[in-house]
């Protein structure tokens, strides 16, 4: 594997060394290089610090996301966090995540007027419900009263036939009494 050979940075050895043709008025470079034996412990430090720092950034942006994914999930989970969120400095990629904030916000909005709305309207129902179980308990009690005033009546029909018909007897025997008499 050829590590030097024009490399990422192309600062690994795979250039043609300085040049002479850089125009800066009283510098002069040196085409020669550097001892062969100084050249490649210098490539191979380099080649190890870029692979740590590339290594350090690979884990450091999956740790962002992996920040981020908890972010959006606490943001879903407890709105009181977007609130703190707004006032940060955002990325380009965080954008996404302000606006479903800014959608669930407004579809919370919406939800609780539809829960305020549904809340009065069940209010007014029972309400009406009470005032009919109020007409209700009148019709039972105006329905009871009526049927003991029926008995009532009955009774006293049936005392008034009885009364009649005693009359009539009276009268019937008194009749019959003055014709006797005669």
């Amino acid at each position: 594997m050829d590590l030097f050979g024009g490399g990422e940075l192309g600062l690994l050895g795979g250039g043609e060394g300085l040049r002479d043709d850089v125009g800066v008025a009283g510098i002069s470079w040196s085409a020669s290089r550097l001892p062969h034996d100084m050249y490649p412990a210098s490539g191979l430090a380099l080649a190890a610090a870029y692979h740590d720092i590339k290594t350090r950034l690979a884990s450091l942006e999956r740790e962002n996301s992996s920040i981020k994914r908890k972010l959006k999930h606490y943001e879903v989970k407890f709105p009181m966090i977007s609130e703190f969120g707004e006032e940060r400095t955002l990325c380009c990629s965080c954008e996404p995540v302000v606006k479903d904030t800014s959608a669930i916000q407004s579809e919370t909005t919406n939800l609780q007027q539809r829960i305020n709305s549904l809340t009065q309207e069940l209010q007014k129902s029972k309400e009406r419900e009470e005032r009919l179980e109020d007409v209700i308990q009148a019709y039972e009690k105006i329905h009871l009263e009526k049927s003991n005033v029926q008995r009532d009546l009955d009774k006293m029909l049936l005392i008034y036939q009885l009364l009649i018909k005693m009359l009539i007897n009276l009268t019937i025997k008194k009749h019959q009494n003055a014709l006797r008499q005669e």
